[in-house]
């Protein structure tokens, strides 16, 4: 469904990702509670149970979070800590493994077709939804549609930070009838309603007499950090701070029991460490990210045949091209301001060496910005525009734009004898020049000059320097141009804005802008899938990018751990591990540990792995 009126600022989409709900459908299902087999007691009738060991899952990643709601806090969703709160929180929607969106708290998703999402004739919205009757807090209050309209009166709130609060701002007002049904009227149009952004619940019953008494320290609320009291299948018993967290299984789970007596989460903060516990045998599973690539491939050789297990998958984050559009600071100037040079040079760059150098040969080539695993790819993809390796058929159309080698062999254009020079920026890290050595050379092929520049670190955050970067650069963690507003022309950054717009390549199409618009307005999921497909042909086809592929992500599982097939995929059975606890003292069979597990050393890890035999023996 469509309706026509003047469209509002997007919002961005909430980066809920599918490795999140991978997680905590590892957590949620699997082995069923494990009791030993009965035995014959001293009359062969009698049959007596031996209780069973406690089981516990230790759980590494890189960063500690600053607080357990994520979006009252700046610092909650980078380093592969986005899981921690779907161990001990649960939201209305969340995405599957395919980013495919799934209710969860809900009952269903909000729906045009069953009168749960009216978009009214006068361009206001109305959408309805109905929470699961049977959930509880932590603390055994019931989770009701008064929570929701709590935390919606907070995101309203503008003394309150929040990390999204712009997306409220179309959230007219919002009522709870009866205790499982909330409502939300909206000022305007607005797509990812199914989403349900902004609406994480917040126990009222905690929070209100901090929210209306103390608001200048609501933030600061224990309730917000070590006293956390959640909706999920684990809660918080003991945050060690800079350390760990405690999370115990919550019998009242609104889906079941849950199988684990005890979720331990360490913040390691190094990746060598956490390399190093996962080899020791003190860890089960290293989430994303936090663990370089070249390393896990080390340990994925190490541990063939040990039933340990490295899977090294997509993370769905796009690594691109920036190009720079605009005249005044494009170099050279009739380079990458022209279509046809653009598109030259697409079919110029080897992606597959790019991806195969940066990953290990494990990352997909990319073609736009949906990677392979979404939903939507198997349905645009022979719409997107292809630009395959060729370097026969990029001479072709840099003669076309007036470039032709000369006897040295150099790009020169034609009318004004300008060389093709060209800076290629990527930022600073381990194999950053090795990243833009295959494209430095298939543009050379062609006759260019690429300067390599590694962007030092003093200047890899300043938005001028970014903005104004006068050739291409290596850029990523985009999930899709829409949302990001990276393509948008009337987000470009300039002086005007503080170099602050989200548009930093200076991109603009007003054909693009008007796709834009249309899927701001557009509900409908096959008229929103058309809109996609129009916008990848309009933009990739005018090469707006430079796509190279798409970001792999470790996860690092110790035998017994089963059902994450790759980051941010979840098998249909999955499985937690059944052994008992963390260490032989606990139970769970024998570790050959490495000396002391002490951390590997610096980028020469991958050689100091291949001194070590590593022999891990976890039983079931």
């Amino acid at each position: 469904m469509t309706h026509s009126m003047q469209p509002g600022r997007r919002q961005p989409a909430p980066r809920r990702f599918a490795s999140a709900f991978a997680l905590i459908a590892l957590l949620l299902a699997a082995c069923a509670p494990t009791t030993a087999p009965s035995q014959p007691g001293p009359s062969s009738s009698a049959l007596a149970e031996v209780p069973r060991a406690p089981k516990t899952l230790t759980i590494a990643v890189l960063a500690e979070p600053q607080s357990l709601h994520q979006d009252l806090s700046p610092g909650t969703t980078t380093s592969g800590n986005r899981q921690v709160h779907l161990i001990t929180h649960n939201y209305l929607v969340v995405r599957d493994g395919n980013m495919k969106r799934v209710p969860q708290l809900a009952q269903e998703l909000i729906s045009v077709d069953r009168g749960t999402w009216r978009v009214n004739p006068d361009g206001t919205m109305d959408t309805t939804w109905k929470i699961r009757p049977n959930v509880k807090w932590h603390d055994g209050a019931p989770f009701t549609s008064a929570d929701l309209l709590f935390a919606f009166t907070v995101y309203k709130d503008r003394e309150i930070p929040a990390n999204i609060s712009a997306s409220v701002r179309a959230m007219a007002s919002a009522e709870a009838p009866d205790p499982i049904t909330f409502v939300v009227h909206w000022s305007t149009i607005f797509a990812d309603a199914d989403g349900a952004i902004g609406l994480i619940p917040m126990p009222r019953h905690l929070l209100e007499d901090t929210y209306r008494n103390d608001k200048a320290n609501f933030l600061n609320s224990p309730l917000l950090g070590p006293e956390f009291v959640g909706l999920g299948a684990y809660k918080l018993v003991k945050w060690d701070q800079g350390l760990q967290m405690e999370f115990a299984r919550f019998d009242d789970y609104f889906l079941g029991r849950p199988p684990l007596d005890t979720v331990i989460l360490k913040f390691l903060g190094d990746s060598n460490t956490m390399v190093a516990s996962i080899l020791a045998g003190t860890t089960d599973v290293l989430l994303p990210q936090g663990v370089d690539v070249e390393i896990a491939a080390e340990v994925r050789q190490r541990w063939e045949g040990t039933g340990n297990q490295v899977t090294i998958a997509p993370s769905g984050s796009l690594r691109y091209l920036q190009i720079q559009h605009r005249v005044e600071y494009s170099r050279p100037r009739n380079g990458f301001t022209v279509r046809t040079v653009r598109q030259a040079f697409y079919n110029a760059t080897d992606r597959q060496a790019v991806a195969d150098i940066s990953t290990v040969g494990t990352a997909p080539i990319s073609d736009g910005w949906f990677p392979p695993s979404h939903d939507l790819y198997p349905t645009l993809r022979d719409g997107i525009p292809q630009f395959p390796y060729d370097l026969a058929l990029a001479q072709q159309r840099l003669s076309q734009a007036g470039w032709v080698r000369n006897t040295e062999g150099d790009l020169i254009h034609q009318p004004d004898g300008e060389r093709f020079d060209i800076e290629l920026r990527t930022s600073p890290g381990a194999g950053a020049e090795k990243r833009l050595a295959p494209i430095a050379d298939g543009w050379k092929g062609v006759g260019a000059t690429a300067t390599l520049n590694i962007v030092p670190a003093a200047l890899s955050t300043n938005a001028e320097y970014r903005t104004t970067l006068p050739g291409a650069g290596i850029t990523g963690n985009v999930i899709d141009m829409f949302h990001s507003d990276a393509l948008d022309s009337r987000q470009i950054a300039s002086p005007a804005n503080r170099w602050t717009g989200t548009n930093r390549s200076g991109y603009a199409s007003p054909a693009v802008d008007a796709i834009y618009d249309k899927l701001i307005i557009t509900i409908a999921p096959a008229e929103r899938t058309a809109l996609h497909r129009a916008l990848l042909q309009e933009a990739m086809g005018d090469v707006a990018i430079i796509p190279l592929y798409f970001e792999v992500a470790p996860t690092l599982m110790l035998k017994g751990v089963h059902g994450i097939t790759g980051y941010g995929r979840a098998t249909d059975q999955l499985q937690i591990p059944c052994h008992q606890g963390q260490s032989e003292s606990r139970g769970h069979g024998q570790v050959n540990r490495v000396r002391a597990a002490e951390p590997l050393i610096g980028r020469k890890a991958g050689s100091l792995l291949r001194k070590r035999v590593v022999k891990i023996d976890k039983a079931n």
